[in-house]
């Protein structure tokens, strides 16, 4: 049986949990990997796309979801990771802004999550 953590007591509102789930079972992601990689991204002419090549983040899965954390401004270039096989993860960015983009090699967060 759920517990109701409301209150009109003048409580603080916040709940701290190990999982979330819904009335219908379906559970929030957890972490499943939390960790950094060194990533050197390509130069990108205004409008580019590039995808690197396969990046080794032990853990990853088809289908988790793949969070980054790049270490600077990324001037107006989107960036997007998968998994793209067992523990690997490929980086896709898209340069949005008016001019080229030469983003520094760094070490990026990367957090992968899972429904489990």
């Amino acid at each position: 049986m759920a517990t109701d953590f409301r209150s009109t007591a003048g409580g603080d509102g916040i709940v701290i949990a190990d999982e979330f789930r819904t009335s219908a079972g379906v559970s929030a992601p957890k972490v499943v990997v939390s960790g950094t990689i060194t990533f050197d991204p390509p130069s990108l002419a205004t409008g580019a796309v590039a995808v690197s090549t396969g990046i080794t983040v032990t853990g990853a899965a088809i289908g988790d979801n793949i969070e980054l954390y790049p270490p600077y401004n990324t001037q107006g270039v989107s960036v997007q990771a998968q998994a793209s096989a067992e523990n690997t993860i490929v980086i896709s960015l898209h340069n949005r802004s008016g001019g080229t983009v030469d983003l520094p090699s760094g070490t990026w967060g990367v957090v992968v999550k899972r429904r489990v």
